[in-house]
């Protein structure tokens, strides 16, 4: 006998959120931790008739490989404490975890023959080596959009930098053109007055 655990109940969708963090689909929950996560995912509320499975893997199997599938029989409900004897509930393993999200993502709460199929994941079934792959894989994960994010501030500065550079250089290249053409100016101040005095002296002469 299989006795459910408390995230196998489906929660109440939430309706006290703000409307910007509303998404397009109400929800209960809407982030799970990599301890929460996992490759195995819980199938509640399958219509116990007779080949179901073969309908309803096909849904599964376009999000990713499963590596393997049971049926688990004699499941009894936390929040009923009763076994379902018009239902079934099957156990999917995916082979990487991202397909198992994406999985649930698409398919849970689907209405498949009638009935409004219930998705959650299943970390208790994860043996030492799945949780070991879970972890590598996550910290893999987080390392290369860290370096992501470092290469990208690190081309941002450089491009600061360079348009700092750049917008120095045209500074200084404006400012040298003033300066040039102030002592262009400053210089042809200067030559007037020499000349007038040359003139005045010459005039003084041709008097005397």
């Amino acid at each position: 006998m299989f006795q459910s655990h408390d995230h196998h109940i489906k929660d109440n969708v939430c309706l006290n959120r703000p409307p910007y963090r509303n998404g397009k689909k109400l929800r209960a929950v809407k982030v799970y931790t990599i301890a929460q996560e996992s490759k195995y995912l819980l199938i509640q509320n399958i219509p116990s008739i007779a080949g179901i499975m073969e309908q309803l893997l096909p849904y599964f199997n376009q999000y990713g490989t499963m590596e393997q599938y049971w049926k688990i029989d004699g499941y009894i409900r936390k929040d009923t404490n009763e076994n379902e004897q018009f239902f079934d509930t099957i156990l999917i393993k995916f082979v990487q975890i991202y397909q198992a999200r994406l999985a649930k993502c698409r398919l849970d709460d689907m209405n498949f023959m009638g009935s409004n199929l219930h998705i959650c994941y299943a970390p208790e079934y994860e043996n030492l080596e799945d949780l070991r792959e879970k972890l590598t894989e996550r910290r893999t994960i987080v390392q290369c959009k860290s370096n992501l994010v470092k290469r990208k501030n690190r081309s941002n500065l450089i491009r600061k930098n360079h348009s700092k550079s750049s917008s120095l250089q045209s500074f200084q290249q404006k400012t040298n053109e003033i300066r040039t053409k102030m002592r262009e100016i400053v210089q042809k101040s200067n030559l007037i007055p020499l000349a007038l005095q040359q003139e005045v002296k010459k005039k003084k002469r041709l008097q005397i």
